[in-house]
């Protein structure tokens, strides 16, 4: 059952859902001239668009001038007039998730089913219009469903009508990104909105100081400690998901690795992975490590001298090109050191360095949606997520390593590229 006293129990910032939900509708998108309603009606849909801000989202204390009894009477009875409508179409039936999800704010429970199951029907008669999947999504993200939410709006995002989608979209997208922690998504869909009105928009206007007092994007010499930039994002399979927003990377990793994180300081910032042990051809079991570097590169440094700094003092090694189509313009190398590990045939070792420019949208391609937790109090709660940086300004160098050995080159190689491939993403 869904109890709409959740509704306000994931909040970043106090008052910010109500700044946002209570400035448009996506009722607005609807076009009521095909909805085929009696005149009788007519009244009724009047006073639904006229007070749509009383009840779009879930106030917490009704402070409407009008009576909340005579809202959910008048919407109640304005829902059965249109459903009574025989022939109904996509537009129809939006208007009835509409309404059904304004009752639902009202804390009127059965209709959050309602709700969902009309914009469903609405969705088996139009597939391709984007719509229909817009106002489901955002009634899961005004229920405090932010997971569905963010799927259900990705798949809309498939089916944006060209030259564009109307600026609303947008700007309820941008919403549901903020509930969900997104704040790189929220920020690139309240930039979309703007594109369109052709100005800076109501939602780019109130969500970019909001994210700039959420997230700090400190100084390239600055002292983060490791709690404050990795944190575990989730799980997959057998992999573990890493994300680190200062240093703008995400790391999938094999449950069974040691995995060791580094702070940042001195400009730098990295992870070391133990895979699982190799075995030679003898059977023998040898261990291996690969390491994930990221720094903030000094003024006029080259990522080619950059890569030197790692790799100078071996005197054999060639530049190869791995097979990492995720990073283009890298410089990789192959090296071959006969001083190390000279029991296991001597060294063989890998590299690739990384350049990166400051991305327009910080976060945006590592972010994933956080649910939020189910609140049972009717007073209002705030849950704040523990993101705390930005991305740090400027272009970043990566390094990346395999340190192995030539009895197990083969096995070694392989889980590198496939780290590199699958396991390591880079904004």
């Amino acid at each position: 059952m869904h109890s709409p006293l959740k509704k306000l129990s994931f909040i970043l910032i106090p008052s910010l859902f109500f700044i946002f939900s209570s400035a448009w509708a996506n009722i607005n998108a609807i076009d009521l001239n095909k909805v085929n309603y009696p005149a009788i009606l007519q009244e009724k849909i009047d006073f639904l668009v006229k007070n749509q801000d009383f009840y779009n989202r879930w106030m917490h204390d009704w402070n409407a001038p009008i009576p909340k009894t005579t809202v959910v009477e008048t919407l109640t009875s304005l829902y059965t007039g249109i459903n009574k409508i025989s022939n109904k179409n996509i537009e129809t039936y939006l208007l009835l998730g509409d309404i059904s999800h304004y009752l639902y704010n009202m804390e009127i429970e059965e209709y959050y089913q309602k709700a969902v199951d009309n914009y469903k029907q609405a969705a088996a008669l139009a597939p391709a219009d984007y719509r229909t999947y817009w106002f489901l999504a955002n009634h899961y993200a005004l229920s405090n469903e932010q997971i569905q939410s963010i799927q259900v709006y990705l798949h809309a995002l498939k089916l944006l009508p060209s030259p564009s989608a109307h600026p609303l979209f947008w700007a309820d997208y941008a919403v549901a990104c903020m509930n969900a922690a997104m704040y790189g998504t929220a920020a690139y869909a309240a930039r979309e909105s703007s594109k369109i009105e052709g100005v800076t928009s109501y939602i780019e206007n109130e969500i970019t100081p909001v994210i700039k007092r959420t997230l700090r994007t400190p100084p390239a010499d600055t002292t983060i400690a490791i709690n404050d930039m990795w944190g575990i994002a989730g799980k997959q399979n057998d992999k573990i998901i890493f994300t680190n927003f200062l240093l703008g990377s995400r790391l999938s990793v094999d449950s069974t690795w040691n995995v060791n994180f580094g702070g940042y300081g001195n400009r730098v910032g990295y992870v070391s992975l133990t895979p699982h042990k190799a075995k030679t051809k003898k059977g023998a079991e040898v261990s291996y490590t690969i390491l994930f570097l990221a720094e903030t590169p000094k003024a006029n440094e080259s990522l080619q001298q950059f890569s030197d700094k790692f790799n100078a003092r071996y005197k054999v090694k060639q530049p190869i090109h791995l097979d990492a189509e995720n990073f283009k313009d890298a410089i990789a190398t192959e090296i071959y050191e006969s001083s190390m590990y000279t029991d296991m045939g001597g060294g063989h070792l890998y590299t690739i360095a990384i350049e990166r420019p400051q991305p327009e949208f910080p976060g945006m391609l590592l972010e994933a949606p956080a649910e939020a937790p189910k609140g049972n109090s009717k007073a209002a709660t705030y849950y704040k997520v523990n993101r705390k940086y930005s991305r740090l300004s400027g272009p970043m160098y990566y390094f990346v390593s395999l340190d192995s050995c030539e009895a197990i080159n083969p096995e070694s190689l392989a889980v590198f590229k496939d780290f590199l491939k699958n396991g390591l993403l880079i904004e």
